[in-house]
């Protein structure tokens, strides 16, 4: 079995004592970590390979704990300055109708490629495949996730209720732009719990139990009862989770005024398999109910944001023992799929509406991003910390940069100093995934004609979909002094 030794670098363990060795040494087994430590205490193999980390810190792979990456071929154009609804009728919909199967390879090949240069080794990735044959599209998911070497949890995601105040609102958020095609994700029950289990039969556990697969009802008010608890139920039964986008917006409510939290709970659908994403509305009762249940919530600060839907309260979690990890959202309304700059976003925006200075730390920002997202997936006895045993996903960052430059605290450069961009080689199950900036499934030539099909295809997508991607220039703050 091949041996890999990481040499020289600041070693951040995240492992029960959070161990930091400043010059240290990670030996890896074929997928396995077997030994952690400092350069003079770990024996080396002279038949290992070799990996230098001088001057880089070595730390687990990141989780994405909640996003959706084949809306990669949709940002930075039409999405601008729209809250939830209208963004997703005038802009997110309307486009995935105008996919073809081929644009689904080519958006997740770039969300890949974008995930594992930012130190991603962990998504979980919630997937609208409309409007094709669900199957063939998830196929094609499956088999770009399978091919480019990340860990992944594939979130089918479906709606097949309508919302208690449809159709007349969303005709309404339609009529903002006429000229965009409409497009609509309702389907059929019994068509998309068939869809779900032959998909759990094809897909779930395969690439050496790298991807599991998960079903993601949209929200609990736009979702039966019948296929939420098919949901609940297919998760226990194959040891898995299942996932859930709750009160991202106050207009979450299934049931009158009763919020959709109490109305999980009272169906019996909370429990520690749940993943919930956003949870932006919810209040002190709502949040006991979750840590009750044993739930785990992933927070998404900057979608949130760019969408005006708030802003969850993640002190408040944490405070009440909820297991947090951190997402990056929509491709399209974050328009990015970098963790650690998240993270930033994440710790600033905190501080800042609590009015409070350490409303949350960068070590518990980091343990977000690691460990709670690995608890997250429920494969926290595999993932989120380097130690022996522990799957071998793991992440180099280059702090020879100016603006890492000083980093004495290895947490604090992280979140306040780094992005992505900062990620010089990733492992995932032991195999080098990108080594120096060169990504293995790829390479350079191969990297630049994804790309370039990635802006075309986008050109014709958002011509397709009735999408306007450009607009006159919008500022109030120096056109009437031009004038």
């Amino acid at each position: 079995m091949s041996l890999t030794a990481i040499v020289g670098g600041r070693v951040l363990t995240m492992n029960d004592r959070r161990q930091i060795f400043e010059s240290g040494t990670v030996l890896v087994e074929g997928n396995r970590i077997i030994a952690v430590g400092r350069d003079t205490e770990v024996d080396v193999s002279a038949e290992a390979e070799i990996i230098d980390a001088s001057g880089q810190v070595v730390m687990p792979g990141l989780v994405n704990a909640h996003t959706h990456g084949t809306q990669s071929l949709l940002r930075a154009g039409g999405n601008q300055d729209r809250d939830l609804l209208d963004w997703m009728f005038n802009d997110l919909y309307p486009g995935l109708a105008a996919y073809s199967l081929s644009d689904v390879r080519v958006a997740l090949e770039l969300f890949c490629l974008e995930s594992i240069r930012s130190g991603v080794t962990t998504v979980v990735l919630n997937d609208h495949v409309h409007p094709f044959d669900p199957l063939p599209a998830v196929d094609v998911a499956v088999e770009v996730l399978g091919r480019t070497g990340l860990r992944a949890v594939y979130a089918r995601m479906f709606t097949d209720a309508l919302r208690p105040s449809s159709p007349r609102f969303m005709e309404t958020v339609r009529a903002r732009e006429p000229h965009v095609h409409s497009a609509s994700v309702l389907r059929d029950t019994t068509a998309i719990l068939n869809d779900l289990g032959e998909m759990y039969r094809r897909h779930d556990n395969s690439y050496d139990g790298r991807l599991r697969i998960c079903a993601s009802p949209s929200t609990a008010s736009t979702t039966s009862l019948q296929a939420l608890e098919f949901s609940r139920d297919t998760a226990r039964a194959r040891d898995g989770i299942w996932a859930l986008h709750l009160s991202e917006t106050p207009g979450d409510r299934p049931a009158g005024e009763m919020s959709a939290v109490r109305f999980l709970d009272s169906h019996g659908l909370l429990d520690s398999r749940l993943l919930l994403g956003h949870c932006v509305h919810v209040d002190a009762a709502d949040i006991r109910m979750i840590r009750r249940a044993g739930a785990s919530i992933s927070t998404q600060p900057v979608s949130n944001g760019v969408l005006g839907s708030g802003i969850a309260p993640v002190p408040a979690f944490l405070q009440a023992g909820i297991n947090v990890g951190i997402g990056t959202d929509d491709a399209n309304c974050n328009d990015a799929c970098d963790v650690l700059s998240d993270l930033k976003t994440l710790g600033v925006v905190q501080r800042a509406v609590n009015c409070d200075a350490a409303a949350v730390t960068a070590e518990e920002l980091i343990e977000l991003a690691t460990l709670g997202g690995a608890r997250a997936v429920r494969q926290n006895s595999d993932i989120g910390r380097l130690a022996p045993g522990y799957k071998a996903d793991i992440v180099l960052v280059d702090t020879r940069r100016p603006h890492l430059t000083p980093s004495s605290s290895i947490p604090a450069m992280l979140v306040w100093q780094a992005s992505g961009r900062d990620v010089r080689t990733v492992l995932i199950d032991g195999r080098v995934m990108m080594r120096d900036g060169i990504v293995d499934w790829l390479g350079e030539d191969a990297e630049a004609d994804l790309l370039d099909a990635a802006s075309e295809r986008a050109e014709k997508i958002a011509a397709r979909a009735g999408i306007a991607t450009t607009r006159p220039w919008e500022s109030r703050a120096f056109r009437s002094h031009e004038q």
